[in-house]
């Protein structure tokens, strides 16, 4: 598929997906006291907050991603042998470091956040609107997944696939990044 189709497909399932969810969400909870969503539940946010919220990171988003399609940007190490936890902490810093460094360091470079952030948080975004689509679907048309819903699961399904996301984006640039070595 080329680039352009690519984009409008995915930026057009990410602003559908989200619409989607708050829709759903208001139908289901006009008053956000059934709300999950930790900006709500934890931080109280109210409509137009989490309104602003999810609307400033879905445009960051389409941006990034806009950025990644059309004004790439290198972001594995020129020098070569690095393992992978080193791989994975350069794609993100832009220094060899390790894996870890993705849970307590910020890249320096504006430009490599917004092409990492294009790359993998778009594929994520793509995820939560399928997970979230799914989930409404079935709450507004079946018995039985009213039954078995739990904020638990969807927040697991939504961290485990994003992960598993995540981590397949990484082994496949890393296996590029090795087979030119050679």
């Amino acid at each position: 598929m080329n680039r352009k189709l690519k984009f409008i497909i995915t930026t057009v399932w990410i602003l559908l997906s989200r619409a989607y969810d708050v829709y759903a969400t208001y139908q289901h909870t006009p008053d956000l006291s059934k709300e999950a969503n930790p900006l709500v539940s934890v931080f109280g946010f109210n409509w137009t907050s989490l309104l602003a919220v999810v609307l400033f990171c879905s445009i960051y988003v389409i941006y990034t991603y806009y950025l990644t399609t059309f004004h790439p940007f290198n972001l594995e190490p020129k020098e070569k042998g690095y393992t992978l936890s080193h791989f994975i902490g350069y794609i993100y810093t832009g220094k060899k470091q390790s894996w870890i460094s993705l849970f307590y360091k910020f890249p320096k470079d504006l430009k490599r956040l917004n092409h990492y952030s294009g790359q993998l948080f778009s594929r994520c975004l793509v995820f939560a609107g399928v997970v979230s689509t799914i989930m409404w679907l079935l709450i507004n048309n079946t018995e039985f997944y009213k039954n078995i819903h739990s904020v638990t699961m969807i927040y697991l399904i939504l961290i485990i696939g994003s992960v598993i996301i995540c981590h397949r984006w990484f082994k496949r640039k890393y296996s590029v990044y090795v087979a030119t070595a050679k």
